[in-house]
């Protein structure tokens, strides 16, 4: 397995006193987790549950590298016109590569047009292609950012330029997104109807601009299937474990906040896509914690004082980095090596990263805060496709546990709603 997870203090209380009723309760909803893990599994072999059969699928991806948007090398430029699930499992996939590779890949996640009007002028707009997606066709955000694409690719270059520098991809059928295209002769991937945006990762919706990046999007989903394929059959498996502890130590010892913290800036658009997921799927019917992203070290001079000070509501997970970077050994000869810096000598910036989220996962467990560390040895795709899968399966199982739909967001709808009546001046 490409990562491996410990836990402090989940089964004690903050005075250290052993609580066995914690114990027996996590025991307990991890018996239940064999029959969530046999209904998985049929479902997966019925082919009801795609998100299960993704990671051990090749033949969509070999498809998707013939694509011209990958094939073609007339422009070096892409933005994905995205929002939610349909653009933060391919920005966690595509931020482990590094900064300086091509092609340059932009994602619109905003609506703030200060951020999109430099894509839609000049040089850059006629070097650059567009991936407009939206899993229903029918996102707002998605489809107001669509109009302003065509409408200065046809000012610049007609609708031959808005055919050949535009890609959809959106659910089959009737829907507005999918209008455009057949109007503007803009090339349509089907998005898969039963697989949701926050599943995504593994679809051709993070696949497609993961490719397009260079990354190898097999790898993604062979360390994806790895983790599925454990989850399915063993009763101890990581994601089962961890939703098993989540749902105790929210019924029985007040939790009511999940804060991950990476030790890796590449893992900070992970974070987000978390938040998503854990805040989406479990936040029902009056149940659930609320999810908290942050980044170690930075957050460590921003939050670390609450979270040490303040209540003990929170289950903290810690993602470190086991791999030393490529950064040169430290000169504390540059400072003519003054006493106060012989802590870095013979050091590289990946030992301070380090040293930084083991002081903070000592100084949390010694506070007696509820803890988990997950230690990954490099930080390439079959460990994000690892990691990917981990967090959906430890979500589905403890929605499951809870009893609330993973996979729905009925609340949400009535926002969306809400915001085209507004624009039709209805409200």
């Amino acid at each position: 397995m490409p990562y491996k997870q410990t836990f402090e203090n989940c089964f004690s209380s903050a005075e250290g006193k052993e609580q066995n009723w914690v114990h027996t309760a996590f025991l307990k909803a991890l018996s239940e987790t064999e029959n969530i893990a046999q209904s998985l599994t049929v479902l997966k072999e019925d082919g009801r549950m795609p998100i299960l059969e993704l990671p051990e699928r090749l033949d969509d991806l070999a498809a998707l590298s013939e694509h011209p948007f990958v094939t073609d090398t007339n422009f070096s430029r892409f933005v994905v016109v995205g929002i939610g699930g349909s653009s933060l499992g391919a920005q966690v996939l595509v931020n482990i590569r590094n900064k300086d590779e091509a092609p340059y890949l932009h994602f619109w996640d905003t609506l703030d047009y200060h951020v999109m009007h430099p894509h839609l002028s000049g040089s850059k707009l006629k070097d650059t292609r567009f991936l407009l997606v939206s899993k229903s066709g029918t996102t707002p955000e998605i489809l107001a950012q669509s109009l302003l694409v065509i409408e200065a690719l046809n000012s610049e270059g007609g609708k031959a330029a808005v055919s050949d520098q535009c890609l959809i991809i959106c659910e089959p059928g009737d829907n507005p997104l999918g209008y455009i295209a057949d109007k503007w002769d803009i090339p349509r991937l089907d998005h898969d109807p039963y697989i949701g945006g926050r599943y995504s990762a593994f679809s051709l919706v993070g696949a497609l601009p993961a490719l397009i990046a260079g990354i190898d999007v097999a790898a993604v989903r062979q360390g994806a299937k790895e983790v599925l394929d454990d989850a399915l059959i063993n009763p101890e498996a990581a994601p089962r474990v961890s939703a098993a502890l989540n749902h105790s130590l929210g019924d029985l010892c007040g939790v009511k906040m999940n804060v991950l913290m990476p030790y890796a800036k590449q893992l900070e658009p992970f974070t987000h896509w978390y938040r998503q997921l854990w805040a989406e799927s479990i936040g029902k019917e009056g149940r659930g914690s609320t999810p908290l992203n942050a980044l170690g070290p930075i957050d460590q001079h921003s939050q670390l004082q609450l979270w040490l000070d303040g209540p003990n509501d929170k289950f903290f997970t810690l993602i470190v980095n086991q791999e030393d970077d490529a950064s040169p050994i430290m000169d504390v000869s540059i400072a003519d090596n003054i006493p106060e810096l012989d802590y870095l000598k013979n050091h590289r910036i990946s030992d301070v990263v380090r040293a930084e989220a083991h002081a903070t996962a000592k100084t949390l467990a010694d506070r007696g805060k509820y803890l988990r560390c997950i230690y990954i040895k490099t930080l390439d795709e079959k460990t994000i496709g690892a990691l990917l899968m981990h967090f959906m399966l430890e979500t589905i199982f403890t929605c499951y546990l809870l009893g609330v739909n993973p996979f729905d967001q009925p609340a949400v709808e009535e926002g969306k709603r809400l915001t085209k009546m507004y624009l039709k001046g209805e409200e």
